[in-house]
């Protein structure tokens, strides 16, 4: 018989709870930033230089409750919304207002909104 796999080595408490206080700071900074990215796009950028489209982000190394958490902030931040977690829970499908440079959204995706949530959940 096999034993099951150790569970990964978390964080103590006190540096979790700090992890999550840090998190909170880091949203609500993205939230900030991404109103005034919207505002100025919507006032400064004309409607024909835009360029929506679909972005595919992988998530195949986070938990449900990161999963979960992750798609919400993205939502929760003008400009991008999470459209479809997959059935496997490895990709999210997320759609950008401006993905002119699809690197540059997912690279802030993951420095900041899922970099903060790794911070208080592991």
């Amino acid at each position: 018989m096999s034993s099951p796999a150790p569970s990964p080595r978390r964080r103590p408490f006190p540096l979790r709870a700090l992890g999550f206080v840090l998190f909170i700071f880091y949203f609500l900074r993205a939230l900030v930033v991404a109103n005034l990215q919207l505002a100025r796009c919507i006032l400064f950028e004309r409607r024909n230089d835009l360029a929506p489209g679909f972005l595919t982000y992988p998530v195949e190394q986070l938990s449900k409750l990161e999963i979960f958490v992750l798609s919400h902030c993205i939502t929760l931040t003008p400009g991008t919304t999470t459209v479809e977690v997959s059935r496997d829970f490895t990709r999210l499908t997320l759609h950008a207002l401006d993905a002119r440079d699809a690197e540059a959204t997912l690279r802030g995706i993951r420095d900041e909104l899922e970099a903060p949530i790794l911070r208080w959940t592991r």
